[in-house]
């Protein structure tokens, strides 16, 4: 036999590490994924999936495990969550508690304050009544001795008007004795004039308007006046001459 070199090719298993579809793979170059390991049985193996079984033969599958693995780790993590929730209820629960109990305790101390206070005011009460009586008797006794009541009522006022004219008109009213009360009320009927509430009317038109004047502390002093729009007249001198004003205009009644 010659002497020289023989090649035997591969004769052991070459770890490649972690799968990638860029890399060239020859026969005994083994992967890894993340649960399981693929024996490469073809040389120039690249781009092939790992679920080409021409190209790859899986040696270790762990699928099965990892996946019962997680579901407990799931599990147990669940259950630790479920325990530290209900460690915090049960703390929360006894915290409530002594909180129920605390506010029972105040509720209980307001109750007697408030049976206190009720107590007082009782008698506040029956104290108040008695003061408000004789204030009201007093208040009686002073109103019938020191109020006096109208007895007579004189109006003055403008009987006739001129339609058109904007000088303001007023109801003015007295009552006699002087020191009695003033409320007067004035109750038109709004067509030759309006009356306002503290006496002055204002023209509407040509017309007569009835008022009625009503002092409310003795209403029988009532009186129905009477007010007369007229249209303007003119004004003459004597000897019927007409009148003029300073400026040069006629004067009109």
């Amino acid at each position: 036999m010659a002497e020289g070199n023989i090649r035997l090719g591969k004769v052991a298993f070459v770890d490649k590490g972690t799968y990638s579809a860029a890399t060239t793979y020859n026969t005994f170059d083994f992967i890894t994924t993340d649960d399981s390991c693929y024996l490469c049985i073809k040389d120039g193996n690249k781009g092939h999936a790992l679920t080409e079984t021409t190209w790859w033969k899986c040696i270790a599958r762990g699928t099965t495990a990892t996946a019962a693995a997680k579901k407990a780790e799931d599990a147990a993590k669940l259950a630790n969550e479920k325990a530290t929730a209900a460690d915090n209820a049960a703390g929360r629960a006894v915290e409530a508690t002594n909180n129920a109990n605390a506010k029972a305790n105040e509720a209980h101390e307001k109750a007697e304050e408030a049976n206190v206070a009720k107590n007082n005011a009782n008698e506040a009460t029956g104290d108040a009544r008695v003061v408000i009586a004789r204030l009201e008797e007093l208040e009686e006794s002073l109103i019938s001795k020191y109020k006096l009541i109208p007895t007579s009522m004189k109006l003055n006022y403008p009987k006739k008007v001129t339609y058109r004219n904007t000088h303001p008109f007023k109801v003015e009213v007295e009552l006699l004795p002087v020191d009695t009360g003033r409320n007067v009320l004035f109750l038109g009927d709004d067509r030759a004039v309006s009356i306002t509430p503290d006496g002055v009317f204002m023209i509407n038109g040509v017309g007569m308007s009835r008022i009625h004047v009503v002092p409310t502390e003795n209403t029988a002093l009532y009186q129905t006046i009477q007010i007369i729009v007229e249209e303007p007249g003119m004004r003459f001198i004597s000897g019927r001459g007409i009148r003029f004003s300073g400026s040069g205009g006629i004067r009109l009644t």
